[in-house]
């Protein structure tokens, strides 16, 4: 892989600032300049600048570090990321792009300044180190006039989706002067280091996602107002119901800002002369009213939706009324189409039950969804080589479930071509093709691997992936199982190691996953396996335990058979712990109250970028009880330890209460990670454990783990020396509750579950500090968490979670 040890960001707008933090965030120290203001103003008096000082000329730099250390949602992993980034300003500071091995330009999108810029770049760079712009739309070859051979072998277009962080797509665009190695290292960089993922997009304006996503969004524009739909019933229907992300086409528009769609549209209209659809990209006369008002979406705190406040104080959602551009309450949208699509998985299926009832939702989806579909099929091997390259973008981009030749093929293309001419439309040359040279699918598999069809050829042509990458979804179709219940199954690796993955509702935590886990660990004694890896491959790691089973025993009085699933996920999370064997967890997205235990048990991590982990059982009226208030006690002191503070960490120099009131705050206060940085801080992962930014490479990464772990393995043994406070800590901790308590701000309930808290924390009936083994701990959880579960309120908070999916506070 090409080394980037050092990066410089010239822009520190929304786009330079998200690029940034992204790049800080994978460990690479960045440059982030921006221009030097142009006056001295009296705002910069009042706000304490002197001119021609730093503080001053970086300005605009220093504003973008500061918009991203309070951005929300973070667009940075954690926030001791932001020493990565130095600010600076364009005159100051240009020299300093010598040491850049990678420079990023996302200046105004104005050919004129863009080109300006390059001029300067090209007078100071390393022979050897890469240009690209991060344009949405200028033409390279427009961008590259005037420039050297040299230059223009190392530049090309990476163009990066907003929010940077959360969105996987960039699209590259090179040229035929750009060196072919060039844009494979810099492709291997940006999905190996930056966990995105590239596809390859010709130099078209608006290049891939916003050229066909864009276009999707205006036609259902014009079809909803056609049939005077509101944007409540379009978001309901143009949303999951048809494979589209929740937020739909409104919501979304005022996340990415309403005054972007006439740059968008009118750049594929004025560059676009022969798209049959160019009239499409005509802006409706109600978004040059919205502009006009400045109803610009979230930017401006309204858009489509407004958030505000009625009569009585109470928060309410305001809609915009596309006739009259003025906000009414917003209203529910219900229609027996989308009743007969939810709860199918399948996105072509689901769309397929929409369309098929027949009524208004199935008419604006059925016209939306072809109208889309046969503007991709035209554009194909304009804007992009293939298939895969096209759906790739507008998933990663736009967060679709499934891209537009995915979605032919799960319609049917048969289907969708006799539907397209009953319609009295032109069918696009490429579906009759694959109907008539393939086998009538984009998509297909040949012995496990999943092939496209390629137009140029007219054969099937294997979907490479990166080195090592797999899915346990293939693995299954070629091979079986070596074990499975409801819960779990065990799945062979390869090369000696295996996989426990969850298949429960959610993933919540149940005993058939811990009898699953059992059995692998059982396996892991002979010698055939060298190691276990914890994951899946759903939406989330684990949202928790099976919460609703817990709610049911209660509510029978069954608690010899709650304390029995207690035990067993103690057990198998012990177990975990002195595995003769390496076992690695490997999560992502949600990992929750049991999810978070699993984890914390496991003896090594490799954590998705994007994991969302906390103890959070306090919000239902409970406790963690498998192995998580131990586990945090135990983090807690290993994270101290790192930090050189001995103090309070043995009895010599004065006790455990530290490393107490550290763990007590992160389970009470029910603290979530937001990332598996911060996960590290807050002490729910280790800072031994290790974090892959590309949710695809997490499988390949944790098998890695376990093959160099197993080479000189030593299983660790449960400790029986965990120093604790006894009573006089815990009578400190129980001060404090009944100081918040006092002061209103917890109920009898929240300080009777702390109460439960501080004891186990601090070893239960110990007298005075002392030694306690990890069992111990366990058997104070499991007993705080049988009390728990008999009182009625917390019952009331279970069934209030499983019902409202929130927490009650009684």
């Amino acid at each position: 892989m090409r080394e980037i040890k050092k990066v410089a960001v010239l822009g520190a707008g929304v786009m330079g600032q998200g690029i940034a933090a992204h790049i800080a965030g994978a460990g690479i120290p960045v440059l982030l300049l921006d221009i030097v203001p142009p006056k001295f103003s009296e705002e910069d008096e009042k706000a304490g600048l002197q001119q021609n000082t730093a503080q001053f000329r970086n300005k605009f730099a220093l504003k973008g570090l500061e918009s991203i250390k309070n951005s929300k949602p973070s667009v940075i992993y954690s926030k001791r990321d932001l020493k990565l980034i130095t600010p600076g300003n364009f005159e100051d500071d240009w020299e300093k792009l010598k040491d850049c091995d990678w420079i990023v330009e996302v200046v105004l999108e104005r050919l004129d300044i863009k080109k300006s810029v390059y001029e300067k770049i090209e007078k100071i760079r390393k022979p050897e180190t890469i240009v690209s712009s991060n344009t949405s739309g200028l033409p390279l070859a427009s961008l590259s006039e005037g420039r050297s051979e040299s230059f223009l072998k190392n530049f090309l277009v990476t163009h990066f989706f907003n929010p940077v962080r959360y969105m996987k797509l960039v699209e590259i665009i090179s040229s035929e002067k750009t060196n072919p190695k060039i844009v494979e290292e810099m492709a291997e960089v940006l999905e190996e280091r930056l966990g995105k993922g590239v596809v390859y997009a010709k130099d078209t304006p608006n290049f891939i996602a916003n050229r066909i996503g864009t276009y999707s969004s205006m036609v259902a524009l014009k079809h909803m107002q056609e049939g005077d739909y509101t944007i409540e019933e379009a978001d309901k229907i143009l949303g999951q119901a048809t494979g589209k992300p929740k937020s739909a086409m409104f919501r979304t528009i005022d996340i990415v800002g309403v005054d972007l769609l006439p740059h968008v549209t009118q750049t594929i209209y004025d560059n676009c002369p022969n798209d049959e659809q160019r009239e499409a990209f005509v802006l409706p006369d109600i978004i040059n009213q919205m502009i006009q008002k400045g109803y610009l979406g979230n930017k401006t705190k309204q858009g489509f939706y407004k958030k505000t406040r009625d009569e009585k104080g109470q928060k309410q959602i305001l809609a915009l009324d596309l006739k009259t551009c003025e906000y009414r309450p917003k209203q529910e949208a219900k229609f027996k189409s989308l009743k007969a699509a939810k709860g199918v998985e399948n996105v072509g299926e689901r769309i397929k039950a929409v369309i098929e009832v027949g009524d208004r939702a199935s008419e604006l989806a059925w016209k939306t969804t072809r109208d889309t579909l046969i503007y991709a099929a035209n554009r194909l091997l304009e804007i992009a080589d293939d298939v895969v390259n096209i759906d790739n973008a507008m998933k990663w981009g736009y967060n679709w479930e499934a891209g537009p030749f995915e979605t032919l093929d799960g319609l049917g293309v048969k289907e969708t071509i006799e539907k397209i001419e009953k319609d009295g439309l032109s069918v696009p040359a490429v579906l009759k093709q694959v109907v008539e040279k393939g086998e009538g699918t984009f998509y297909k598999k040949i012995k496990g691997q999943l092939h496209y069809f390629d137009l140029q050829s007219n054969q099937y042509k294997e979907i490479l992936r990166r080195p090592g990458i797999f899915f346990l979804k293939d693995i299954k179709e070629s091979q079986e199982v070596l074990a499975k219940n409801p819960g779990a199954s065990l799945i062979d690796l390869g090369d000696g190691v295996i996989c426990l993955e969850f298949h429960t509702k959610m993933n919540a935590i149940d005993s058939d996953i811990g009898e699953m886990g059992m059995q692998g660990l059982e396996l892991l004694k002979s010698d055939q396996y060298k190691g276990m890896v914890i994951s899946n491959e759903a939406e989330n790691f684990s949202v928790g335990a099976n919460l609703m089973l817990i709610w049911l025993e209660a509510q029978q009085k069954n608690w010899d058979k709650i304390e029995n699933l207690v035990k067993q996920f103690q057990d198998f999370a012990s177990a975990m712990r002195i595995a003769t064997k390496p076992v690695v967890a490997a999560p992502f997205g949600l990992a929750l109250g049991g999810g978070c235990e699993v984890v914390m048990a496991a003896d090594a991590v490799r954590a998705a970028a994007e994991t969302y982990i906390g103890l959070v059982e306090v919000g239902v009226g409970l406790i963690p009880a498998g192995g998580g208030c131990k586990n945090m006690l135990l983090n807690c002191e290993a994270s101290l330890r790192a930090k050189g503070k001995k103090v309070w960490m043995s009895p010599g120099d004065g006790g455990p209460f530290p490393k107490v009131q550290r763990a007590f705050e992160r389970i009470a206060f029910a603290k979530v990670a937001t990332s598996a940085k911060e996960g590290i801080e807050l002490d729910y992962l280790k800072r031994s454990d290790k974090i892959s930014l590309d949710r695809e490479s997490l499988l390949r990464d944790a098998k890695s783990d376990i093959l160099v772990m197993s080479k000189e393995y030593q299983a660790p043994e449960l400790r029986e020396d965990i120093l604790v406070p006894g009573l006089g800590g815990e009578m400190a901790v129980k001060s404090s509750i009944r100081g918040f308590l006092a002061l209103g701000q917890i109920s009898e309930h929240d300080a009777l579950i702390a109460e439960k808290l501080a004891h186990i924390l601090c070893g239960g009936n110990l007298p005075t500090q002392g030694y306690v083994s990890e069992q111990h701990i366990l058997d104070l959880e499991r007993e705080a968490f049988l009390q728990l579960a008999g009182t009625e309120k917390t019952q009331a908070r279970m069934q209030y979670m499983l019902m409202n999916n929130k927490p009650l506070r009684n």
